[in-house]
Parts: structure tokens; sequence; C-alpha cells
């Protein structure tokens, strides 16, 4: 199932004691799940420069591509379930991928022939409604290095913007500028293979 979405999300980097305080605060009734995101790019990073990426998420039922596109507000996500063996080889087979993910990366001269998976990052996952919105916590973990952060998911920007910066004050959580994750896993990669 193809799909087009419109994600407007709050994010900020957390301690791991910020993160434990979170956890039992207000997730202490809910599971966690580990999901884990395949980062692809070009060779030449041709996604990372056009300031897009392109994931496949796998949730151990199912993998989903999504390509996220930066809006005046937000973020344009193209979703669509792909095939298991996709994350098998070095390079994506084009006959794999979503067409209307392809016509995106297509329409801005991306070479989808050079597309391959660069890394992973494994997240453990915890997820609330909250307010008008969702709220995820996440314990990242990818190349050499762990990290946590609150993400507040809403349809509504002002509205949401209100909300999170009062559960930051509620838990003392001084607000941060946050890179998304895919920004923070491409950091660490380029400062490894310098």
């Amino acid at each position: 199932m193809d799909k087009k979405a419109l994600e407007i999300e709050f994010k900020n980097l957390l301690s791991y004691e910020q993160f434990d305080q979170l956890r039992q605060a207000l997730f202490s009734d809910v599971e966690g799940f580990t999901q884990t995101n395949f980062y692809i790019d070009t060779p030449h990073f041709d996604l990372k420069n056009a300031k897009i990426a392109l994931r496949i998420r796998d949730i151990g039922t199912q993998k989903e591509m999504t390509l996220k596109i930066p809006q005046q507000v937000g973020i344009m996500e193209y979703n669509g379930i792909v095939d298991e063996s996709i994350t098998i080889e070095e390079f994506i087979q084009t006959d794999k991928v979503p067409q209307h993910i392809l016509d995106e990366l297509t329409s801005r001269n991306i070479p989808i022939e050079q597309l391959k998976i660069f890394g992973a990052l494994s997240t453990e996952r915890y997820i609330k409604s909250y307010a008008s919105g969702t709220l995820f916590l996440d314990a990242s973990h990818y190349l050499d290095q762990s990290d946590f952060e609150i993400e507040y998911e809403v349809t509504d920007y002002e509205k949401g913007k209100q909300e999170f910066k009062a559960l930051l004050e509620t838990y003392n959580i001084q607000p941060t500028e946050v890179k998304n994750k895919v920004q923070r896993f491409y950091d660490r990669y380029q400062a490894l293979i310098r």
C-alpha cells in the first residue's frame, strides 16, 4: 500500500537520565518494541546533498520504505511496503522500490541505479497518545554510539508546539536544536570514515 502524508513533529534530545524519567513517568503502561532503519543514499550522498532522506524500516513483520522531503512546515513522507529481500544486497534493485518513490527521486535527478544501503540504526521505541498528538520515546543505537530523544507528532503545528514546550517544562528538560536520526547517523558515519 503506497501512501503520502505530511509529518509535523517536534523533538528533543535527552540524557539517559531524562529518557528513564520520562519512560517511568509517561510510558510505564506501554510496552516498547524494536525497529531498525536501513539508510539509503548514493556513494556521492546525492540524497543528503538534496536534503532528502530515504530509509527502509524493519519492524519485524514487514519492511516499509520511506522517502522524506522537507516542506515549508513539516516533512512530506512517501511510504510503501517493500519485499523482505530488499535489504540483503548492497545496491537497491530499482524494481523493488515503490513507483511513486522512484518518480519522486528521478524528478530530483537522483541516480536511482546507484542507491545503496550504507548503514542501520536500531531503536527501542515507546509510543503513546498525548494531548492532541502522539508521543514517541526513543533509545537509538547506531555505529558506535547511542542517543535518546522524545518526539511529538501532531497535525496542528502551533498547538503541537505549545504542548511540546509545556511537556519539556513540566520535566525540566532544556529545549535543544535536534538533527533527525538520519542526519545524526550521517554525521557519525562521516566522522568515522575520515
